[in-house]
C-alpha cells in the first residue's frame, strides 16, 4: 500500500510537471509568434502592391540630359537615372514605374497600416516634354476597380537641382502612390529617416522628420531621399527583385544624388 501510494504521487507530479511544461511551450510559441513578424518586419502594416503593365508611345523614347552630367532614359524596359558616375535608380524592368492606390490609413500603437481599397497598376507614357533641367512625361495610371476601367493622369517629373535629381511622381485624385525600383543591393537606411545598416528584404516606414533627404543609398553609391515630409512614407524590400517606395499623397517624390568616389 505505501508503494502504490509513493508511485501514485510521483504519477501525480509527473503529469503536473508535463503540464506545466505544455503551458509554458504554449505561451513561448504564442509570444513568439506575435514578436517574429514584428523582428522580420513582415507585419508592419505595408501591403504589397505589384507593378503591372508599362507602356511607352514611340515620340516619348530615348534619353534626356537635365545638365552636370545627369541623365534620364525612357525605354519599353521602364527608366533610368543617371549620372556622370553611372546609374543612380532603375524603375522595375518591364513593369510599371508606378501604382496608384486607392484607399487610407489606419494607426497602430508603433505604425500606420495600410487600407487599400484598390490599386491602379499598369502604366501607359504618350507623350514627353523636354526643357532645359527639366523633364517631364505625361500619361496615364489605370486598371480596374470592380470590373470597370479606372484611370487617373500621371506625371513623371524630373527635374536638375544642386544636389541632384528631384523626381515627381504625380497620380493625380489618388490617395497614395507605390514607386516600383530594381532592387538595389546593399540598400542601407540613414538615421533618422531609416535604421543606420542594412535594411534586407523587410519593410520599413520612414521616421523621424528627415524631410526629403538622405532615406537610405545602395552599392550603387545614390543616395535617395523619399517626400513629401509631411506625407507617411515606407520602404518595402520584400518583394523578390524590386523596392517598392509607399507614399500617402498623390505625389510621391525622390531626391536622387550620388556619391562622389574616393581619389
Amino acid at each position: 500500500m505505501r508503494q502504490w501510494g509513493v508511485s501514485g504521487k510521483r504519477r501525480n507530479v509527473s503529469r503536473s510537471m508535463v503540464a506545466l511544461v505544455v503551458s509554458v511551450a504554449a505561451a513561448a510559441v504564442l509570444g513568439l509568434v506575435a514578436w517574429l513578424p514584428g523582428v522580420l518586419r513582415t507585419d508592419i502594416g505595408l501591403v504589397e502592391v505589384s507593378p503591372g503593365l508599362f507602356t511607352l508611345d514611340p515620340a516619348a523614347k530615348g534619353v534626356a540630359t537635365l545638365g552636370r552630367g545627369y541623365t534620364v532614359a525612357a525605354y519599353q524596359s521602364g527608366f533610368r537615372v543617371s549620372a556622370s558616375s553611372g546609374p543612380l535608380v532603375d524603375s522595375i524592368t518591364r513593369g510599371s514605374p508606378v501604382s496608384a492606390l486607392l484607399g487610407d490609413l489606419g494607426e497602430r500603437a508603433d505604425h500606420p497600416v495600410e487600407h487599400v481599397q484598390a490599386s491602379l497598376d499598369h502604366v501607359h507614357i504618350a507623350a514627353v516634354d523636354i526643357e532645359p533641367g527639366r523633364t517631364a512625361y505625361t500619361g496615364e495610371v489605370y486598371g480596374d476597380v470592380d470590373g470597370q476601367r479606372r484611370a487617373l493622369p500621371l506625371t513623371l517629373t524630373f527635374i536638375l537641382t544642386t544636389a541632384g535629381v528631384h523626381v515627381t511622381a504625380h497620380a493625380e485624385g489618388a490617395d497614395g502612390v507605390v514607386v516600383h525600383l530594381d532592387a538595389m543591393p546593399a540598400t542601407t537606411g540613414f538615421p533618422p529617416a531609416l535604421p543606420d545598416g542594412n535594411l534586407r528584404m523587410r519593410g520599413w516606414w520612414i521616421t523621424g522628420g528627415g524631410g526629403e533627404q538622405r532615406a537610405f543609398t545602395s552599392a550603387r553609391r545614390s543616395v535617395v531621399g523619399v517626400g513629401p515630409a509631411t506625407a507617411h512614407r515606407g520602404v518595402d524590400l520584400r518583394p523578390d527583385g524590386r523596392l517598392d517606395i509607399h507614399v500617402w499623397s498623390e505625389r510621391a517624390t525622390l531626391t536622387l544624388s550620388g556619391v562622389p568616389r574616393a581619389g
